[in-house]
């Protein structure tokens, strides 16, 4: 039976409003000079995937689709739509940061890699250098990754 994909993308608007939302009222504020809040609000907002490196193998994102990634103070959302706006995948849940090991643990999405990450923590290296994000690691399901995420909107 296959599902419908107006409540699919509902649900997606919804997520990423209240991210964008969040990000708008924390966004603003000034970060701390040292510690890990100071990381955490080098994250917090919007980001653009531009490239990536997974198992060995370079790939470039296309224009369309786009995938973005959503970071609150405490959550993160993936979400990848195409040009008309429909969205095809959505992934997300919380966060932890500390120095520069970041940890996404997944507990809601659709799209044909949630189910093997749910609500296993997948776990990173990062570095933000101006309005560039760089994360690797090993997913749980085994496969490396490296990605190169850029802020939209805030400079």
């Amino acid at each position: 039976m296959s599902r419908p994909t107006l409540p699919v993308a509902v649900v997606a608007i919804a997520l990423i409003s209240s991210s964008v939302a969040a990000w708008q009222a924390i966004g603003r504020a000034e970060p701390s000079p040292a510690g890990p809040c100071a990381m955490q609000s080098d994250i917090v907002g919007t980001w653009k995937a531009v490239s990536g490196n997974y198992g060995g193998r370079a790939f470039s994102f296309p224009e369309d689709p786009i995938t973005l990634k959503h970071v609150t103070p405490s959550q993160f959302t993936v979400v990848t739509f195409d040009k008309d706006g429909r969205v095809t995948r959505v992934i997300g849940g919380t966060y932890t940061l500390k120095g520069n090991a970041y940890e996404e643990l997944p507990s809601y999405g659709i799209g044909g890699d949630f189910d093997a990450l749910k609500g296993k923590p997948q776990t990173f290296t990062l570095r933000v250098e101006q309005n560039r994000w760089h994360q690797a690691g090993t997913i749980s399901s085994g496969l490396a990754i490296e990605e190169v995420w850029e802020r939209v909107g805030r400079q």
